[in-house]
């Protein structure tokens, strides 16, 4: 909710305060209980910063939103590589405080960019709306032609009761692309992107090498940084859909293709290769993508509050993923959890590829029609009936996204 109440760019320049707490937390921690403490509050932190996604969907065209948008898996990856790094020179205390102090740069980089004008707009703060349009834009009539048209649908949709502003969360145009994204989520962690993540000393380990804790850590980050700069590359040049599908296909055969070495005790390096391999194909598509899509898919009134719902579901699925896996590790066996691991993967690529939408050089509002219920709510005339109230509240968004579609394409 705070992120429809403040915005985008305010809420990602306060999460700083309680990102160095936390991190200091974990610096000064004298017990157990503190490092928990501490990191509850980072991962608190964590969460809230998702709202980056929404805010990149937000201000960019349909030709940059999606290499903009998967850079962001792909710096995460950077990060954790870097402490990765520094973990295995100075002490964890030393690179605690670090992280701390890198934190400080979000208000100070943020406040070189504007708030999303799209949000802007909706608390009728016309004004800095259309600064901000055109600092996007850097064309005056583009920003006050999207704006003109947002602000019209804006007036419709104040006239809304409380009652069917609620009845908003009901549409279909929320239901579907929560289920999907969710169900999305679901497969990418029965695919056993995290668990490698965070296992990587174990799977290391089980094949035999003499590689330490921190190598082996630095090598799986390592892979994820060069292969998150492919997967930005190849996002503006292949379908949505088509991209998750074959990185799903791709790293569900590696998987298997681990797990059968390991039935046959063939070499463990290339058991070995087969995992990292695993951690590369999901770069290229199953693990940034839903991240992605959250903030694309649900309509402009609500995306706040729907994309902060399914990335917090989208949390509690890594943690129960990654605190059962040594129960499931002992339930089926670790060979039985790599054939696991590789089925949900291929099983997760049919899913995309027939069900999951495609949002490709779109602009929001042709996203948004995909999961309309009837035509009519878009088009009042071709209903022949007055529009329903929900209608009203969907149309400002997508008007102003299509308004800027057409206006940038002018220009």
């Amino acid at each position: 909710m705070m992120v429809d109440a403040v915005g985008r760019r305010l809420l990602l320049q306060s999460i700083v305060l309680p990102n160095l707490v936390g991190w200091l937390v974990i610096a000064f921690s004298e017990t157990y209980i503190f490092l928990c403490i501490g990191r509850f509050i980072t991962g608190f932190t964590i969460g809230m910063s998702t709202v980056s996604y929404i805010y990149v969907a937000e201000i960019t065209t349909p030709e940059k939103r999606g290499v903009l948008s998967a850079l962001g898996p792909g710096l995460v990856s950077t990060g954790i590589f870097i402490v990765y790094s520094l973990g295995a020179f100075i002490h964890w205390r030393k690179v605690a405080a670090i992280c701390a102090g890198v934190s400080l740069l979000t208000p100070f980089l943020m406040y070189f960019v504007p708030e999303s004008p799209l949000w802007l707009a909706s608390k009728g703060q016309m004004k800095e709306a259309y600064n901000a349009m055109f600092w996007l834009r850097q064309n005056n009539s583009t920003a006050q032609q999207e704006l003109m048209e947002f602000t019209k649908d804006r007036k419709a949709g104040e006239t809304m009761t409380f009652s069917q502003k609620m009845s908003l969360f009901k549409r279909r145009s929320v239901v579907k692309p929560f289920a999907l994204l969710i169900i999305f989520f679901i497969f990418q962690e029965m695919s056993g992107i995290y668990v490698i993540l965070y296992y990587a000393v174990d799977f290391f380990k089980s094949v035999g090498t003499s590689v330490n804790e921190f190598t082996a850590s630095i090598i799986v980050g390592g892979v994820r940084v060069f292969m998150g700069a492919v997967g930005a590359c190849l996002i503006n040049s292949f379908r949505r859909k088509t991209l998750a599908a074959t990185s799903g296909l791709l790293l569900g055969v590696a998987m298997l293709g681990a797990a059968v070495c390991d039935s046959l005790n063939g070499p463990p390096l290339v058991k070995l290769a087969c995992v990292l391999l695993h951690v590369s194909f999901s770069m290229v598509g199953f693990l940034q993508l839903p991240w992605i899509m959250s903030g694309e898919l649900y309509p402009q009134d609500i995306r706040g509050v729907m994309s902060g719902a399914t990335s917090c579901c989208a949390y509690v699925l890594i943690f129960f993923n990654i605190k059962t896996y040594p129960q499931l590790e002992n339930l089926v066996t670790s060979n039985g959890t790599l054939y696991l691991f590789g089925g949900c993967a291929l099983l997760g690529a049919a899913y995309c590829y027939f069900f999951l939408p495609e949002t490709k050089g779109k602009t929001l509002t042709e996203i948004m029609k995909q999961f309309d219920e009837e035509k009519k709510d878009l088009d009042p005339e071709a209903g022949g009936g007055r529009e329903k109230p929900c209608a009203i509240a969907e149309r400002a968004p997508r008007r102003h996204s299509a308004s800027a579609a057409v206006s940038l394409d002018k220009n």
